[in-house]
């Protein structure tokens, strides 16, 4: 008999801080899966070793009239007289008899302590899978949480971009075409600091050290160069001047989506920007599948 080695493939390993609430959920299902299995096991466990452990109760009973069986065997040797054969033949039969017994409760025994073994190996195992489920349940109850909270405020900020693209819709017809000064001190500097920031995490509100959204990662790429710009994709707009497409320059500024989005151009037609939640830092393309709404100049 092997000693038991639990009746699953482990689950595979999962990043509960990067993965999303159905990734958890999916997870946590296989989780439970792999404990009822364990469970069942367990119960299969227990049947076999109460058969093993009545063999061993039956054993312990009969030796305990040895002595009465002893003395019948005894009476049936005297009584075969001078037959010899006959008394060899009763003695051999007692003999077998008491070695198969003995032989029989000797290996219920040793199955007993070996399934008595498996089974607090199975009741362990049943334990540490119990741990994860809550590890995973209470994983998936924050992302789901995280991610009700990050489309709410995507939402609120795309309600709220909308309705203020209206009113710059005036002032991006008759700023278009405009010439604007460049300062190449402030724009290289902008520049070197969005790469600086490429790879960290977007979050919805931020404006650094180590997290970013769109206008917060712009104000900051300027910040270094004590210009002051608003925490808001409308408000920047407003701050800045509208240049053409042609006249782009690294670290001028590109709008998207009806002012829901920003980018900081870094020349060879690629920007650097803070895309969503769940995204990083990054290098796109600047026609990135996305309308765009101008071009402006710090």
């Amino acid at each position: 008999m092997t000693a038991f080695a639990g009746s699953h493939a482990d689950a595979a390993d999962i990043d509960y801080t990067a993965a999303s609430a159905a990734e958890i959920e999916d997870h946590l299902a296989d989780l439970e899966t792999q404990r009822d299995t364990a469970a069942a096991d367990l119960v299969g466990l227990q049947a076999r070793l109460d058969a093993a452990q009545a063999v061993v109760d039956e054993a312990a009973a009969t030796y305990g009239t040895s002595n009465a069986q002893l003395t019948v065997v005894t009476a049936a040797v005297e009584s075969a007289e001078d037959d010899l054969d006959a008394k060899v033949a009763t003695l051999v039969a007692y003999a077998q008899e008491q070695s198969d017994k003995y032989e029989e409760a000797q290996d219920a025994s040793e199955t007993a302590d070996e399934l008595t073994a498996d089974i607090k190996a199975a009741q362990q195992e049943i334990a540490g899978l119990d741990a994860q489920i809550d590890e995973a349940e209470q994983a998936r109850d924050e992302a789901a949480a995280a991610e009700a909270e990050a489309a709410a405020a995507a939402e609120a900020e795309a309600a709220a971009e909308a309705e203020a693209a209206a009113s710059s819709e005036s002032s991006s017809s008759s700023d278009s075409g405009s010439t604007a000064s460049y300062s190449a001190d402030a724009a290289t500097a902008a520049v070197e600091f969005a790469r600086d920031q490429l790879g960290e995490s977007y979050v919805y509100g931020s404006a650094g050290p180590d997290t970013w959204d769109c206008s917060g990662l712009v104000q900051g790429a300027y910040a270094v160069s004590g210009i002051s710009l608003t925490h808001y994709t409308n408000a920047i707009w407003d701050e800045t001047s509208a240049i053409d497409r042609s006249d782009l320059k690294p670290g001028d500024l590109v709008f998207y989506n009806g002012l829901g989005h920003m980018a900081i151009y870094i020349g060879d037609g690629q920007v650097i920007h803070a895309p969503k939640p769940g995204d990083v830092v990054k290098i796109s393309d600047l026609d990135m599948g996305m309308s765009i709404d101008g071009y402006r100049r710090v």
